[in-house]
């Protein structure tokens, strides 16, 4: 009997002293404090406003211009690369990144929404092919120009497309549908803050409804009255790919020149057909 009841008495102690779920649970900080986030600024909208934002106020530029500093991380790059570069776009669907390192091209990408190029010297490639289509994996392309542009105009992904919202504590989930046949798709989803209605997060779909793209966008500035991220980070799944731009000296709504986004072969490059 004693044996049992010294059992009994360690037993007791061991129960005592551990944490009780309720207990732990009923400690949580609101999500508010946690974030450091104050849940009274939270905006209450509804889908039709917050669309309609997102399609008349998101990134209000035509044209934008900017210095970079781009980090590549990649399979290809077998880790970091580092750079630094410009950043053209104009609407709709034009973009160029050029990067350089040691005064030297070590990338030029392109698209003039209809076709696409990405350079690289030290290959001696162009790859190229038609915008908005599905790649192959394993073609030595690891980043697509296009898609770069398509994340910079987000307001046009209304377009012909349905799209409803989930509403949660501190953002939004915006879901853009689009409909193939008798089978409706996920297009893109944007992640829109509640406080500031800024975009945070942008991913898009491909046909098979798995992610092509993925971005954030970071340290927005107010530049020319318009909230501009002067960081994005742009991910590939497919090629395990992420690339990270970091602006500065950026303007926006100036004319660019138009050869700015007419790609000249250079000479002794390979063209490599993508699609």
């Amino acid at each position: 009997m004693q044996l049992k009841t010294f059992i009994t008495l360690i037993i007791l102690f061991v129960l005592l002293t551990l944490p009780i779920g309720c207990a732990t649970l009923s400690t949580r900080q609101p999500i508010g404090d946690k974030s450091g986030i104050d849940l009274s600024k939270v905006q209450t909208l509804s889908f039709t406003e917050v669309k309609e934002r997102l399609r008349t106020e998101g990134l209000g530029f035509t044209t934008l211009k900017a210095k970079a500093n781009i980090t590549i991380t990649s399979p290809e790059t077998k880790g970091e690369f580092r750079c630094k570069g410009v950043v053209r776009f104009q609407k709709p669907g034009k973009i160029r990144v050029l990067g350089f390192k040691l005064a030297r091209t070590v990338f030029d990408m392109l698209s003039d929404e209809e076709n696409y190029w990405f350079y690289l010297p030290n290959e001696k490639a162009v790859y190229t092919g038609k915008c908005n289509t599905v790649r192959k994996r394993d073609i030595g392309m690891f980043i697509s120009p296009d898609d770069i542009a398509a994340l910079l105009e987000y307001d046009k992904l209304f377009e012909g497309r349905s799209a409803y919202m989930e509403t949660w504590p501190t953002y939004w989930l915006v879901h853009i549908l689009e409909r193939k046949g008798d089978t409706v798709v996920p297009y893109s989803r944007l992640r829109v803050d509640r406080i500031d209605n800024r975009v945070t997060d942008l991913t898009l779909f491909k046909p098979d409804s798995f992610i092509k793209v993925q971005a954030s966008f970071y340290d927005y500035a107010v530049i020319s009255e318009r909230p501009i991220p002067e960081a994005i980070q742009i991910h590939w799944p497919d090629t395990d790919t992420t690339l990270n731009l970091s602006m500065n000296n950026i303007t926006i709504n100036e004319p660019l020149k138009p050869e700015m986004f007419q790609f000249k072969k250079p000479k002794k490059a390979r063209i490599i057909e993508i699609n």
